[in-house]
């Protein structure tokens, strides 16, 4: 498997982003014990965030529902220098979600694919994006 210039083994071990949970110390115990790639919990345009070498490869996960935002977020951590950045539409807290983030933003997939396309054209590190099947068992939109 590979992901960018990251090259991994057929089944790598990935620590997912976890609020309250994926900070520096947790992300590098959770390294010291096998995970393969570690994320970070993720963090808004304003969040103070950093990265140490022992980590990687590391993942900034970063969430947000305005194209324009996410793309300046996307930038503000590629100074970071991350290995990978991740789009957060997956989140389903409620304060998150309904302002239309996160899993909010499967009710609104053109803006979704909108904002996907923008960091991507924004930013040279590669992006990955955490999602649901949809919003609600009745609202499936990625099937396989």
């Amino acid at each position: 498997m590979k992901i960018g210039n990251i090259e991994f083994g057929n089944h790598p071990l990935f620590l997912a982003p976890m609020e309250d949970v994926t900070d520096i110390g947790f992300r590098k115990l959770c390294k010291r014990f096998g995970a393969d790639m570690v994320y970070s919990e993720f963090v808004s345009a304003d969040a103070k965030m950093r990265i140490e070498d022992d980590e990687r490869p590391v993942g900034i996960q970063i969430y947000g529902r305005d194209v324009d935002s996410m793309v300046e977020a996307a930038k503000i951590v590629e100074t970071l220098n991350p290995d990978i950045i991740d789009l957060n539409f997956g989140c389903p807290v409620k304060k998150v979600a309904i302002k239309g983030a996160g899993s909010g933003l499967l009710r609104d997939i053109p803006k979704m694919l909108e904002i996907t396309r923008a960091v991507v054209a924004a930013v040279h590190t590669p992006v990955t994006a955490k999602t649901r099947l949809g919003w609600d068992s009745n609202n499936l939109i990625i099937t396989t």
